[in-house]
């Protein structure tokens, strides 16, 4: 069988897996429990070539695993075989000896393509590295934790022997004092198990060293003095220790430069619950000592305590009076209660504490100062989530905030799903993705994103300009293609993407963003925007070196010049348009007139007595002409009668180009009733230019009507009932509003 392993090595290493048909033997190859070799399985980009050359790649690789690379001819195929641990855009996988990653992906490592080259290729090295070393040290079963107990005496003698003679880790090995427990880096996976077990039914301490010393800023043995046998101490004794401490705890548990972690009881509760003391210098200590002595008592006491211990009633009274003497007053009981949000009201929320009617006022305490800045309070809370606290006074309740653990709170971030966060930097080519935001004792989760990663195999240009898109503070959605670690690859979302909801950030609580219009910039990537559409303090923002000024500079004055080239070229051709509708408005007005001198009524022009004569012929004449026997008989031509002037309006408009016959034809249709004709566009004569302004009326109060002739020229009548009209002038549009 090594054999055959050994020729599969020689067969397969620098092969690059381009044909259908022998994708799937290669893929049969990688899942032999037989298999005795690693594999690093390059892709290719959107062009056709591996991140890193083959050669390149094979140098750094070595013996240690068989290198091939996946050609994009076969990637739909292999995508199918291999699921979500199948390598494209550029990335690699490197495939653990054996077949377990096909029961658990996250044995298979990935190397996205947005590394630079050598980094890329440092990538692989180091993941081939930890490959062995996790294949040389099988992790054998967890050593059994005993809980550590506070014990009545302390024999270091014995204690001694005990650590001598001791084959297997213990606690006991680093016990300074019946309380305190100083932990190295060896015992650190001890003191981590301890701190995290779920049946812990004691509080305990953990002191981290201070920055720069072998020593924390705590003053250990007044800690002691002041906790009695109340807790445990684990005090952090190199800084081996504390650096694996920081990466192996959750963030929530974490205490490191200088700091102080008070974790509460477990006693069978699925949460957890601790208190961060935060110390800058050895003058903080008298503080934290005496928070974490108060945060002891409460636990040790959840009854009530008193300074100076507890006894008969006399006993009690003396205690009391020492108490006085010497400044330490009877100190109040503030256990941890219970509270479930009633209501969240703009900016105030209400939580009903244990069974009390009525709701308190709640205020939150130990708030980092992003959320303080950036999180709203309906992103917080919300009604019916169960919050732990104090009830505080007679109204309030000061919620102590359980933060999630980011890593959990982003679980369902996997590849292909389209997730929502904020954009907190953006320039030229790069914009910055926060997908979840600072905590009291933990950085936000904050992706670098580049636009050619970003826009590769889209229609959008992979050296756009990203700063027109995205805006600092904005929500927008990015679709997850790879995630490995800290490391994320994002491609653009379809506008028909179901973005899934961000995460809360404490337990039961609401989405930290809200994610409406997440997906509305896609619009603005196929618009026409320059950089004088952003606002110029966000533009300053992204300019942060001499060269990148001088870019964004060049970049203004390209855009701006090709703007002015444009302006340019549309003013031309609406001049041209202008020029075309002037000549079109008096080829239709020449054309109107030549319809009027072809009208058959118009050889009797100029031989009546008078105007006045001759229009009426030409409207009765023009009605056999214009309407049919019945029509005329449904509709009778109306009465009409001229207003004076209204053959001085007439000459002076045909002295123009108005058409004589479009009047008459206008006429005759106000005469039938039917002036109300969408092309007659017949409405009232007002005061004024306004379409609120009140509508005119002649001597007898009729209402004086217009409507359209053609072109410029209007008719203006009032019907002084059914079958009365008085024609009043014919003007252009707008001479009767001056």
């Amino acid at each position: 069988m090594a054999n055959a392993n050994a020729n599969a090595h020689d067969a397969y290493d620098g092969k690059i897996i381009n044909d259908p048909f022998e994708l799937p033997e290669f893929v049969n190859w990688l899942r032999r429990s037989t298999r005795d070799t690693a594999c690093v399985l390059l892709s290719q980009d959107t062009h056709g070539n591996p991140h890193v050359p083959l050669d390149q790649v094979r140098k750094t690789v070595g013996s240690r695993a068989v290198t091939v690379v996946l050609d994009n001819a076969v990637q739909q195929s292999a995508r199918n075989q291999l699921g979500i641990v199948n390598p494209h855009h550029g990335a690699a996988r490197i495939f653990p000896p054996g077949d377990a990653w096909c029961d658990d992906s996250s044995l298979v490592y990935c190397v996205l393509s947005a590394l630079p080259p050598q980094e890329f290729l440092a990538r692989i090295d180091d993941k081939l590295n930890a490959l062995a070393s996790a294949q040389r040290n099988k992790p054998a079963a967890a050593p059994r934790v005993s809980a550590p107990t506070p014990t009545p005496r302390y024999n270091a003698a014995a204690a001694a022997r005990a650590k001598q003679h001791t084959e297997t880790p213990n606690l006991a090995d680093v016990r300074e004092d019946y309380r305190l427990f100083r932990i190295d880096v060896a015992y650190a996976p001890l003191c981590r198990d301890a701190i995290l077990s779920p049946g812990r039914q004691y509080p305990c301490i953990l002191v981290s060293l201070s920055p720069g010393d072998a020593e924390p800023y705590l003053n250990v043995p007044e800690l002691l003095r002041e906790i009695e046998n109340d807790a445990v101490v684990f005090e952090i004794a190199d800084r081996q220790a504390e650096d694996w401490l920081r990466e192996h705890l959750p963030p929530w548990a974490r205490a490191y430069s200088g700091a102080c972690r008070f974790f509460y009881p477990r006693n069978g509760s699925a949460r957890m619950y601790s208190d961060l003391h935060r110390m800058n210098d050895r003058a903080d200590s008298p503080r934290v000592v005496a928070a974490l002595a108060e945060a002891v008592w409460n636990t040790a006491y959840p009854g009530g305590y008193s300074v100076g211990g507890a006894g008969s009633p006399s006993e009690e009274d003396d205690a009391a009076s020492a108490s006085e003497n010497t400044g330490r007053a009877h100190a109040p009981q503030r256990a941890l209660a219970s509270g479930v949000v009633e209501m969240v009201l703009d900016s105030a929320a209400y939580v009903r504490a244990e069974d009390e009617r009525i709701p308190r006022k709640a205020t939150m305490i130990e708030l980092p100062r992003t959320i303080v800045e950036t999180q709203p309070l309906e992103t917080l809370l919300r009604k019916g989530q169960h919050v732990r606290g104090y009830a505080a006074g007679t109204g309030e309740f000061e919620i102590v905030p359980e933060w999630n653990n980011p890593h959990d709170a982003l679980r369902a971030y996997v590849p292909g799903v389209t997730v929502a966060g904020r954009v907190t930097y953006v320039c030229k080519d790069m914009l910055k993705f926060m997908l979840y935001p600072a905590l009291a004792d933990s950085p936000a989760v904050e992706v670098v994103v580049r636009g050619p990663d970003l826009f590769a195999g889209t229609a959008v240009n992979t050296d756009a300009d990203m700063r027109p898109v995205f805006s600092r503070g904005a929500t927008i959605a990015l679709h997850i293609e790879e995630r490995d670690a800290g490391e994320w690859l994002f491609s653009l979302p379809s506008p028909a993407d179901t973005v899934i909801e961000p995460p809360s950030v404490l337990p039961e609580g609401p989405a930290w963003l809200p994610m409406a219009d997440a997906l509305a910039y896609l619009s603005r990537l196929h618009a026409h925007s320059t950089l004088a559409d952003v606002p110029v303090e966000s533009l300053l923002e992204t300019v942060d070196s001499v060269p990148s000024a001088q870019t964004t500079i060049r970049t203004m004055h390209r855009q701006l010049t090709e703007a002015q080239a444009e302006n340019r070229r549309l003013e031309q051709a609406n001049e041209q348009l202008r020029a075309e509708n002037a000549d079109l408005t008096k080829r239709n007005r020449e054309y109107e007139k030549s319809i009027g001198e072809a009208n058959p009524l118009a050889v009797f022009s100029g031989r009546f007595a008078s105007a006045r004569e001759e229009l009426d012929w030409q409207l009765r004449a023009q009605s056999l002409l214009q309407f049919t026997v019945e029509e005329r008989e449904r509709r009778p031509l109306a009465q009409w009668s001229y207003a004076d002037g209204f053959f001085d309006s007439l000459a002076e408009c045909e002295h123009g180009d108005m058409s004589r016959w479009s009047l008459i034809r206008t006429m005759l249709l106000v005469l039938t009733g039917k002036e109300t004709l969408n092309g007659l566009r017949q409405h009232q004569l007002r005061t004024g230019r306004g379409g609120d302004n009140p509508g005119r009326k002649d001597e007898h109060g009729n209402t004086i009507y217009r409507c359209n002739v053609h072109g410029q020229y209007r008719l203006h009548f009032t019907r002084g009932g059914v079958d009365r009209v008085t024609f009043l002038s014919v003007n252009t549009h707008d001479d009767l509003l001056l």
